[in-house]
Order: C-alpha cells, then structure tokens, then sequence
C-alpha cells in the first residue's frame, strides 16, 4: 500500500500531491533534494507489493514510486539519486539505455532477484555492464549469508536461511559483500561504485524476514550516501539532514522541521488522490492478474464440471436443446459451489476495482487481496479433471542414491503412481558416472556401486504403467560440486576426461573449468571425433541392454560463456585445426568483433546440431519406439546461440527430438508465463515435436504448482514435468491425486505414443466445455454462427475419433482437412464471446493448436514410419 506521506515520481502526470501533510507540485518535487530513492513498481512485483513497501516503511526513509511505463529516458530518472528495482524481470531496451546513461552521469541502482531476466539478450549485456553481474540461477536449498566485509552487523546481514539465487559478477571491479554458504561459496551479494545486486527477492515475506531486507537496504543506501537513520514509525516519516521541501505559496523554504507548524494541506480531488497512491496503470495491472487467476480457477472448474454426462453428446443436440428452451433446466450449474462462489465474487470485483479504486484505494486494494485469496483457496481441485498428457518428473541423483536397493525406491514410485505421473526422467548419466555398471564407461557412480538402480527403476515403473526415460549429461563430464561428494579435488576431471585429456574442451586461455560461481563444471569437446563417439556408445548401451522408454538429453550445450569475463569455449587443438582447415584462420584469434567470428559460432552449434542428429538415428535403429527428449533453456534464442550454441529449434525441424523439455522455471505463475513466450512462436506451435514446459517445485506453494500445471494446460503443449523428486511433498501429492490420479472411467494415453488418441480425446473435452457454457447460458453467439458452429465442430469430432481408432493416411488426410477448415471459422463462431471474455477464447484457440502439434507429431512419427 502507498501512503501519502511517500512521494510519487509521476512526472507525466500534472497533479498537485500530498506529502507528509504539505501539498506541493511535481515542478517542486522534481527539484526536492528529499526525493532520494525511487523504487520501481511493475507487472512482476504488484503481487509482492503490499510487503515491499511495509519494508520500504520501516526503512525510515522518504521514496517516490516509478511505473516501469513511466520509465523511458534518463531524464524520467533525474529527480532520484539511487533507484531500487525490487524483483523486476524484464526491462526493456529503451529502459536499459535510459538506465545506463543515468547511472553514467552518477546515478545508483540496487536490484534485487532475477532483475532482468525476462528481457532480450541485447538488453541483458546492458544490464550486466551496469550492475557488474547478473542472477545466476537459483540455490537448490535455503542457506545463510556468509559476510565478506567485517564492517557489517553479523547479527542482522547475515540472518538465518533464505531462498535465493547466486548473483554471477561480470566485472573485477565489483566485491562481493556476501557469500552463500553452501559448497563453493557462490556470490549473494555483489557490490561496485554504481550498483549493488541482491541474490534473493526483497520484500517477499515466505522468502526474507522485513528487518533483513531492511538492514540489507540500508547498509546500501548509506554506501550511496543517502542517510539513514532510525526514527519512529507513527507519523511523518522523512529523512535525516535533509531541507524541507518548499510548499506552494511560500517565497523560501520553511526553518522548521515540525510538521505541526507548516502550512495546511489544500484539499485535493479525489482522482488526484488516487493517482498519486497508484497510477492507473497499476490499477490495469492488478485487474489483469486478478482477471487471469480467475480464468484460470474458472476454465479449471469449467474442465472438471463439464465431464458430467449432460455434456457428452453431440453440438448438434445441444442447439437443439437451446431451440426448444431447454437450457438452464436440463443442465447443471457448478457442482463445487465454494469455487463457484469464489469466482462469482472475483468477477465482480474485477469489474468494480477501477472504479472503486479511485475514490478508496485501500478499500479496493483489500478487496483485490480477499479476491485472490479466496480463489487460491478455492481452487476446484475436488476430483479429477486431467486430460492425456506427458505427467512427467525427474528423479535426482541425489535421491536415488540415498536409496540402497529396490525395495527403498518402492514407497517412491508408488507415490508417483498415486500422483497421477506417467513419466520418469531418471537421472542414469552425472558428471561422466552412470549410476548402473556399464561396460563402456570406466566407473559406475561409486555412491551406487553394489546394484543396479536403473534395472530396479525400470521394474518398478513398468508395474505402475509408467515410463522411464534414461536422463544423461552429454557434454558436462565433470563436476565440482559431484567431486567434493567423492571426496575428490575440486578441479578433478572425471573419469572420463581425466582418461582422455584431448578431449576436455578448453577456454581461450586453455581452462577447463568456467569461471562462473556455481556453473563449476569441466565439458567434453562436442568437436572432438572420439569423444562424440564414446557418448554415442554410452546412449547405445542403455537403448541396448535396458528397456528404456526414453532418452533424455541433458547438458546437450557448450557451456556458459560471457562476453565481459571473455570467458569462450571450444578452444581445443582438434576444434581449431578443423576450423582452420574450413576457414584459413585460428579461431584463437578472433574476438567478438572480427568478421569471422559468426562463423566460429556457427562452427561449434554445428558440433552440438551434428551430435543430436546422429544419436537420435543412431538409437532409433536400435530401438525405433525409443522416445528423445532434450532438456534445454527457454531463453531468447539469440542470446542462446551465443552463451550455449543450444540451437534446440533447428532439433525440433529435423525430427531429431521427439519432446522439448523446457526449463521454464518460476516461483510464480506471471514469471513462469513470460518464460513461456517461446510458444506464441506458430512455427514452434504446429511442429512435429511435443513441448513439454517444466516446473520447478522448490519454494513455491503447492497450489502455485498446480496453478502453473492449469496454466499449461490451456496452453498448445503436450504435458509437463516436475523438477524434481525431492521436492514433492506430501500435500502436493494429496492435489495431483484428486485432480490427475488413477481415474478409470477416463482412459488415459500418452501423446508420443499415442497422438491420434490423445487428440480425438482433447477435441471432445472441448466439446463438452462449449457444450457446457451454451447449455448454462454462459457464452454469447450471434445466431447465425451457432448452427454452423455445431455442424463443423461434429463433424470434426467425427473424423478425428475415425483417426484415433483407425490411424492410415487418409484417414489423416481427412482429419486435417476438417481441422484447417474448423480453425479457419472458429475466429468467427466465437468472435462476440471473444469481446466480453478474451482470456476464455485465447484458451480454446491454444489447444485448438495444440490438437494440430498431435496431428503433425503422429503424421512425422506413426503414419510416415
């Protein structure tokens, strides 16, 4: 909530504000000197900001608030002197540039979480250069601070455990301030003249305690040079030795600091009020998080509602039904009333906030806040609502070590079964060590030398109907964090790369190793002959002497690399002669900006491109029905190419990965979201590969998982998958089992083996959901469209169920023909829903492209083989 004895940088806005009881003008504002801190307000922390700013008011220190909207040149940033962005993911390019000429010109900017890591890849390098790192990734536990300035107060800095992530520094000139205190002490802290980055989002309440994100903020502050002190929270707050600022209608600035004695306040407008407390933008920003929960929670109601028997019939019927006014009295309305409450009370409330916003803010606030609250809790997960779809999790090495035998790993699978997954990612292949003994390899993973875990796991999943795909690091050989388990030196090679040291790949300056904090890992050359034909050996190995469902490629990428630190792999003698031989020049002298530097790049996403093709027809022809998967980064593909040579598109294009496994993960849905923008790519949408996002469980409510599990499904993907096995806990089992447990009255197939199924199946549930609002007089059409509308759509239905139980060529032929033609008028048979309920539609249209991706991924691999 903002006070009114904050300042509002609203320099676009022409309203006369109220501060600490004195009216003034933005003119003045601008020209304050008290104006200090300016922190940043956007569409990734509205949900957060309730909590950030009771800090920011126990920080005892005057702040103004900037909409990331309002934010387009350095001049929008002149009347602060250090800007806060709390937890802001993306920025865009305009912002950087804006941002970077203010902090040049002596501006000071603290950033907190995964700032920026939603924007594109030119706008990362801008920020890197300004904060001097960037986040890493995040820790997989909670940890303490460890403090490098003895300076700070232990007792406050240091605090108890916390989730968050390991700042990386791009620049010697930074320090690092605090350390993780986990194994290798990876930066949480970072600090330069200009900027100062904080490795865990400020002002969450499940992740940092308020007088540790306070201490934290003021230690940096002061460093500013902005003073803080500690005064009393009741009343004005304002900061310490700084001039009044000047009230309207007075010739020179008051001498007394008593708010008592000076002028008193004008009265304002009640719009100017509420602009001054939040920007209409703000306002637009909270009605659209609140209006896509409540799509969410309803389209999930709708799902599980319309599975009644009243909703199985054909389109055809229904019109008829309507024609005759037997809507309402032949349907039924939702059977869970408490969501159906939930969601009633969420729309009007949606409806209302603008309005009610402006005349009382925190009223209406508070009311957002219940709204969203009473839909979390409310969520309809009462029984089972799953459609076919990949219900995948990855079973760590960690967790599969920790048990001795087949009969510990038993309890774990049955809760997977009962959890409603049907798909294993089981880690078989960990920094050069398979976990089972093998023949090619020169070492089993000693923590599971004795027995063989993948033979057990393959047992057991298989008794349950599920599947299990063999995960295996490609590339990354070598592991510090895996070698301090083993009791080895930290820059021990592997066994692999230890054996064959031509084929460690090398940096520049002919390092193993990568610098980066946290990323400690040692990679085989992709270029290098014999190594590439170990790996397929490997893989071959599995695929032959194991029944395997799958093989998952995992580190299928070189590693990170970074322009600022000029850190650059793939400096190996193999790699340069070949590159040499192609081009006439050493590749050890190029830098980024010599002419043939593209072709360098291009050179070592070719080795990775080359090295998927061929495993992928290598173990096809052992084991055709053998499914690929490759775990890869949802980042923009430009600056993946150049930080990975991760070139995962170009996979899906050739047919050589059957699932893309992205690791989209968030600790909310909105992060997770954008993560997801990848898919609004038509291309990537209408291929001939499965998209399965994943979901990273640890630190997120159980009922964030499930709401990221809903948004997925109104998605055009085919599944999703949990990271990881040590983080299921009890309660999120108990939901998965209501809502995608065994449920034997609704078949259940898996998309890569059975496409034409699981697309004649998702159709019906569309039927039954347009069946559903039409019957319950929830949906708007104008009369000319309806009766076409269940026309097509019965037919469609028709043909696609044809295709599931009879899959030849023509009977696809067929099928796709009536699918163009149904999509191409589905815009106009739901064109007057669409205006009152966009989001509703906009999820219709998505698995409507998702049913496509089944048609295209059985046409590549069912009916050509």
């Amino acid at each position: 909530m903002l006070k009114l004895n904050k300042i509002f940088c609203a320099s676009k806005i022409g309203l006369t504000l109220l501060v600490g009881g004195t009216v003034y003008s933005p003119a003045r504002m601008a020209q304050s000197s008290e104006t200090k801190l300016g922190v940043v307000v956007s569409r990734e922390n509205i949900g957060q900001w309730e909590q950030i700013t009771s800090r920011l008011d126990n920080a005892s220190i005057n702040y103004c608030v900037l909409d990331t909207r309002d934010w387009e040149s350095s001049q929008d940033l002149a009347s602060v002197k250090v800007l806060f962005l709390p937890n802001v993911n993306s920025i865009n390019s305009a912002q950087a540039n804006a941002l970077k000429t203010w902090v040049d010109s002596g501006g000071k900017v603290i950033a907190s979480g995964p700032t920026g890591e939603s924007s594109s890849g030119e706008v990362k390098n801008t920020l890197r250069d300004i904060f001097g790192g960037y986040w890493g990734f995040p820790i997989s536990q909670p940890s303490s601070l460890v403090l490098n300035n003895s300076e700070n107060n232990p007792n406050i800095l240091a605090s108890s455990s916390l989730r968050g992530g390991v700042i990386v520094p791009t620049d010697t000139g930074v320090k690092t301030e605090a350390s993780w205190s986990m194994n290798g002490n990876p930066p949480a802290v970072i600090s330069s003249n200009n900027a100062t980055f904080f490795g865990w989002r400020w002002g969450v309440d499940n992740i940092s305690n308020s007088d540790f994100d306070v201490a934290w903020l003021n230690n940096s502050l002061r460093g500013y040079g902005v003073n803080v002190t500690s005064l009393s929270r009741t009343g004005v707050v304002s900061p310490c030795d700084v001039p009044a600022m000047q009230p309207i209608g007075s010739d020179r600035p008051s001498t007394n600091q008593n708010s008592s004695n000076l002028p008193q306040p004008t009265p304002v407008a009640q719009n100017s009020l509420f602009s001054a407390n939040m920007p209409r933008q703000q306002v637009d920003q909270m009605v659209t998080e609140l209006n896509q929960l409540l799509h969410r929670v309803e389209n999930t109601l709708i799902k599980a509602d319309s599975q009644n028997e009243t909703y199985k019939t054909t389109m055809a019927q229904v019109v008829e039904q309507l024609s005759q006014g037997k809507g309402r009295e032949r349907s039924l309305i939702h059977s869970n009333i408490f969501a159906y409450n939930a969601i009633t009370e969420a729309q009007r409330i949606v409806q209302n906030f603008p309005e009610l916003a402006s005349r009382d803010f925190n009223n209406a606030r508070q009311n957002w806040l219940d709204a969203r609250r009473r839909l979390w809790d409310n969520y309809p997960v009462d029984r089972h609502f799953a459609q076919s779809e990949v219900r995948a999790i990855w079973l760590d090495r960690g967790t599969i070590v920790k048990a001795k035998s087949k009969a510990d790993l038993e309890p774990l699978f049955d809760r997977f079964a009962q959890a409603g997954i049907n798909t294993i990612f089981f880690e078989t292949v960990n920094a050069s060590y398979p976990v089972y003994p093998s023949r090619v390899a020169p070492e089993q993973n000693p923590m599971t030398r004795g027995w063989d875990p993948l033979q057990a796991s393959i047992e057991l999943a298989h008794e349950r109907d599920m599947e299990l795909h063999a995960w295996a690091w490609i590339f990354a050989g070598a592991n510090q964090g895996h070698n301090r388990l083993l009791n080895q030196p930290d820059n021990y090679l592997g066994p692999v790369l230890s054996r064959n040291p031509s084929w460690v790949l090398k940096d520049q300056d002919g390092q193993a190793f990568n610098r980066t904090p946290g990323f400690q890992k040692a990679f085989i050359d992709p270029a290098n002959p014999q190594a590439r034909e170990y790996l397929h050996r490997l893989l071959e190995e599995i695929v032959t002497n194991y029944d395997v469902d799958g093989i998952q490629y995992d580190y299928i990428r070189y590693p990170f690399q970074d322009r600022t630190t000029r850190q650059n792999f793939g400096y190996t003698d193999g790699s340069r002669r070949a590159f040499q031989n192609i081009h006439g020049v050493d590749p050890q002298t190029l830098t980024p900006n010599s002419p043939l530097w593209s072709q360098w790049l291009s050179f070592r996403i070719r080795q990775v491109d080359t090295f998927v093709q061929e495993s992928s027809d290598r173990l096809k022809a052992i084991d055709p029905d053998v499914t690929i998967s490759a775990a890869v980064f949802p980042m923009d593909r430009n600056e993946r190419l150049n930080v990975l040579q991760q070139n995962w598109e170009d996979w899906i294009r050739n047919q050589s990965v059957d699932m893309m496994v992205l690791m989209t993960y968030a600790l909310d849905t909105g992060s997770f979201e954008s993560r997801l923008q990848s898919l609004n790519n038509q291309n990537l949408n209408t291929s001939s590969s499965l998209i399965i996002p994943g979901i990273r469980l640890l630190n997120i409510p159980d009922t964030e998982a499930l709401d990221q599990v809903q948004l997925l499904r109104n998605l055009p993907t085919s599944g999703f998958a949990l990271f990881a096995a040590e983080n299921l806990d009890s309660d999120l089992e108990t939901i998965f089992q209501r809502t995608q447990g065994a449920d034997t009255s609704i078949p259940q197939f898996l998309p890569h083996r059975e496409p034409f199924k699981v697309a004649a199946q998702r159709y019906q549930a569309l039927v039954q959901e347009w069946n559903f609002v039409l019957l319950n007089e929830q949906m708007a059409i104008a009369s000319g469209y309806l009766e076409n509308w269940a026309l097509n759509a019965d037919e469609l239905n028709k043909v696609l169920q044809q295709l599931a139980d009879n899959p030849t060529e023509g009977n696809l032929r067929t099928a796709k023909n009536n699918f163009r033609r149904f999509k191409a008028g589905f815009a106009s048979y739901t064109r007057e829903h669409g205006n009152t309920r966009p989001l509703q539609v906009e999820s219709w249209q998505n698995r409507l492209v998702a049913i496509e991706n089944l048609l295209n991924y059985g046409e590549a691999r069912a009916i050509k083989r």
